[in-house]
């Protein structure tokens, strides 16, 4: 009988396979991704290798898809799949609060399984996939590929102790022990502007830190690193690179000192037979896997061009159809948050225009003074895809295409687009019961920290 194989395929993904089913997590193999706000750190990898091997496996084929963010769940990929693959095929997902996965899955015509939060789903009689949720719209699973067990975390599930502490409560009745934990150690998340190397380095240190505490609280046998092998590419955020910690850097960082015997890094198609090799026997291919990463470290390409400048009239023409929009879908909410205070408009430096802007859910798009406090800056093309793309304010968030200009300003950002962030998750008046939920928790949310500011 066949052993269970772990093969790493690039950043987030990976595939398990057994002799009755083949397991392939969040495929991000080529292209960028956040209108090219992220690449590959490694571009070897191929979509059509990738699917050419998936229909040679004569095998059932489970696509488990953490979250719905490009580099989980990318586009290309899937249209890649529906037209080449020729095996069966079903998509897993764990359902929260945000529908934007299933939604797209669905438009795709994809075969579809939903997993139920910490119930363990049959892929097959020697593999077994058990998604739990990590907040709103991200989850983490427990892999169980014959006798061995795979604890996947993704880039930033479980970065608490006492959050580590209630999995492994969860864990402790459906595993004995971890043989395998996949962890990220660095975040792809926006960490200050560009003179602000200080926050960088210390995003970089919790990153550490988290794969750290995880290590210590789960005790698995074998750590291999996953989710944190891209890098920012464009002109607009590709000082956001400078002062992540490189694979090399990982490996050598105090923290991770007693548990660096476990830590194996593995290059773009590396693969562990899970019955037989143990964190020593990886040793020789986990150094060459650590010199092929130095390697794509030092390797870096120029920075892609940033979107296309904007014009004002243009923007202005933009935030009017968003502002339509956002009103219809909400019941005209956005605009009654903003009259009661919930929400404020959002001052934008448009920093190639040299020109700072006021967007309103009430009073519209304004002009203010030229060298005006703004919450935040970035360039007008930049702007111009927020306003316009159905998931703008993700892509610019995400792809950290912007600076901080004062503080709390990064916050405002996020709450003036929460209307578009409401309707993209799909809690607008298609589901209004759960829109109401979500509102609700919002305002409490919103007193309790009021309460607590007084009382302090």
């Amino acid at each position: 009988m066949a052993s269970p194989t772990f093969t790493f395929l690039n950043h987030a993904s990976f595939m398990v396979r057994t002799e009755s089913a083949l397991l392939l997590a969040d495929p991000w193999l080529e292209g960028t991704v956040l209108d090219g706000a992220w690449s590959l750190a490694d571009p070897s990898t191929s979509s059509a290798a990738l699917i050419a091997e998936l229909n040679s496996c004569g095998l059932p084929v489970y696509v488990w898809c953490s979250r719905a963010t490009p580099d989980r769940l990318s586009l290309p990929f899937l249209r890649s799949f529906k037209a080449d693959f020729r095996g069966i095929a079903t998509f897993l997902y764990r359902q929260g609060r945000d529908w934007r996965l299933a939604d797209e899955l669905r438009r795709q015509r994809l075969a579809l399984a939903e997993c139920k939060d910490g119930q363990p789903l049959a892929l097959g009689k020697d593999l077994r996939l058990t998604a739990f949720a990590n907040g709103d719209a991200d989850s983490w699973c427990l892999v169980q590929a014959g006798r061995r067990s795979i604890l996947h975390l993704g880039e930033r599930a479980l970065g608490t102790r006492a959050a580590c502490a209630r999995a492994a409560v969860q864990l402790r009745r459906r595993a004995a022990r971890i043989d395998l934990l996949l962890s990220g150690f660095a975040d792809m998340a926006w960490c200050g502007n560009p003179d602000q190397f200080a926050l960088r380095e210390e995003a970089a240190a919790k990153g550490i830190a988290r794969l750290a505490l995880q290590i210590e609280v789960f005790r698995p046998r074998l750590v291999v690193p996953v989710a944190a092998f891209a890098r920012f590419a464009r002109a607009d955020n590709a000082w956001l690179n400078h002062g992540r910690r490189s694979p090399a850097g990982v490996v050598d960082a105090p923290q991770l000192e007693t548990a660096r015997p476990l830590i194996r890094f593995l290059a773009p198609g590396g693969a562990i037979d899970l019955e037989q090799d143990s964190a020593a026997s990886l040793g020789a291919r986990s150094e060459a896997a650590l010199a092929h990463w130095s390697a794509c470290w030092r390797a870096a390409p120029a920075p892609l061009p940033r979107p296309p400048d904007a014009g004002l009239a243009e923007l202005r023409a933009a935030f009017q159809k968003y502002r339509e929009r956002a009103g219809a879908s909400l019941h005209g909410l956005p605009r009654l948050l903003e009259t009661v205070g919930a929400l404020r408009p959002l001052a934008i430096q448009l920093a190639d225009a040299r020109q700072t802007v006021e967007l309103s859910y009430r009073r519209g798009f304004r002009l203010l003074a030229r060298d005006g406090p703004a919450d935040v800056a970035m360039c007008s093309g930049t702007a111009l895809k927020l306003l316009k793309a159905e998931d703008g304010f993700d892509t610019a968030w995400a792809g950290g295409c912007f600076w901080e200009l004062r503080p709390g300003g990064r916050p405002a950002f996020a709450r003036f687009f929460l209307p578009q962030r409401m309707a993209r998750r799909g809690l607008d008046r298609r589901r209004p019961l759960a829109m109401a939920r979500l509102m609700l928790r919002a305002v409490l949310a919103r007193m309790a920290r009021e309460v607590q500011a007084a009382l302090r």
